[in-house]
């Protein structure tokens, strides 16, 4: 018995990705045995068998098998927040995992048994047909159609000049004293002892450079090295408060620039962040982006509170001996909620489509004082108010996620 591959994924997807055959899981195989009956599909991520699959053979075939995994990779990544002042890297592999598969034939025997090797209460069972000798790879991704014929993985590993961060934050943006801020990485070329670190540049208003610092990457010290997916999809805290965490200075400070390199001469592209004034309005926004990681804004501009409630009534009837307690009319349930329109200053086309990418998954948090609270949006859209200039505000509608329930009466 033997199993032959005809199609399988790229050593790298994109498992949130659903349009477009190139970042399809795909896995299309076919078998030499001419009992076939049909095949027990084992999903393994990260090592760990989470489910298995019993496939018939493709239509018009008797030993041809298509078998599709987005969905059940996607169901085994997530989506971490940030939500403390780190002084280094930190490393997750909640949106990054390998996954791979198992196939086991069935076979049908002259008294129409089914045979097969698969045991459904072994996990570790090698005694299977079929097993992909290295594990693909999988992040959290969502992309649209266009963007399905232009994404390449390789952008974003740190093998070369220019290498993408897992972020849609503007090269140039600004940020507040106090604030943290994250980027994402997605993984190296896999050579061990590359020293890869963090290149923070300081300078004034004047333009001078006054510091240059380094943060170790240490873990990136480490070549590829099987399921060790943990230290490739890494977050790189950047933020004012993460810098004066991890000692770096910002006295003086107008604004400062960050690059990953190693001493192979790989880098990243570069960040500047501006330092800016903050002030009691501000809003601080942190959301998952589609590529999985963390982006964040400060709304500098005006914030419109509105109060929304809703209550459930039922009749209730009267007894005949009349008291001032008895009602008609009672309350099941109070529910109130604030919705919030918030609104940037005036911004480019840039940080436009920057914003705009928040309304894809609308995985939001809104941050007050060190405190986290998730957000529901309901609306993004775009104000031109000047068509000569074309200066652009975003305007974004949410709602705490959280309802404030009252009490019956």
């Amino acid at each position: 018995m033997a199993i032959t591959i005809i199609t399988e994924p790229a050593t790298t997807g994109v498992a949130q990705a659903s349009q477009g055959e190139k970042d399809k899981m795909l896995f299309r195989f076919s078998s030499n045995t001419a009992t076939i009956n049909s095949c027990i599909v084992e999903v393994l991520i990260n090592g760990v068998r989470v489910s298995a699959i019993s496939v018939m053979p493709d239509i018009g075939t008797a030993n041809e098998f298509t078998v599709l995994l987005n969905d059940i990779v996607r169901n085994h990544l997530d989506f971490k927040l940030y939500t403390t002042v780190l002084s280094t890297y930190d490393t997750t592999d909640t949106g990054f995992k390998g996954y791979n598969v198992k196939i086991y034939e069935a076979t049908e025997s002259v008294s129409g048994t089914i045979v097969t090797n698969y045991d459904p209460d072994n996990a570790n069972n090698n005694s299977y047909d079929y097993k992909k000798t290295t594990d693909a790879l999988a992040f959290n991704g969502t992309f649209n159609a266009i963007e399905q014929n232009t994404f390449n993985a390789v952008d974003y590993q740190l093998s070369g000049s220019s290498k993408k961060f897992l972020n849609n934050t503007p090269s140039i943006k600004n940020i507040e004293l106090g604030q943290s801020e994250y980027l994402g990485a997605l993984w190296h070329s896999g050579n061990s002892n590359q020293n890869f670190k963090l290149k923070i540049l300081t300078y004034n208003s004047s333009d001078a450079l006054l510091n240059t610092d380094f943060i170790d990457i240490t873990d990136w010290n480490n070549g590829y090295a099987g399921q060790n997916f943990v230290f490739y999809y890494i977050t790189l805290p950047v933020g004012t408060a993460n810098l004066i965490a991890a000692s770096v200075s910002l006295t003086n400070v107008s604004y400062y620039t960050i690059r990953m390199i190693n001493d192979t001469g790989d880098v990243s592209e570069l960040k500047r962040f501006n330092i800016v004034d903050s002030c009691g309005s501000d809003v601080r926004v942190h959301w998952c982006n589609n590529l999985g990681k963390q982006d964040s804004y400060t709304f500098k501009g005006n914030k419109i509170e509105t109060l929304n409630h809703k209550a459930k009534n039922y009749l209730k009837a009267l007894p005949i001996t009349y008291a001032t307690s008895n009602r008609g009319s009672k309350v099941m349930q109070n529910i109130s909620n604030s919705s919030f329109e918030i609104f940037t200053e005036s911004i480019n086309k840039n940080d436009y489509e920057f914003l705009a990418s928040m309304l894809i998954n609308k995985n939001a948090f809104i941050e007050d004082s060190g405190s986290y609270y998730p957000i529901i949006i309901e609306d993004g859209s775009k104000l031109i108010r000047n068509e000569l200039n074309v200066p652009i505000q975003f305007k974004l509608v949410y709602r705490f996620a959280n309802d404030t329930k009252g009490l019956r009466g």
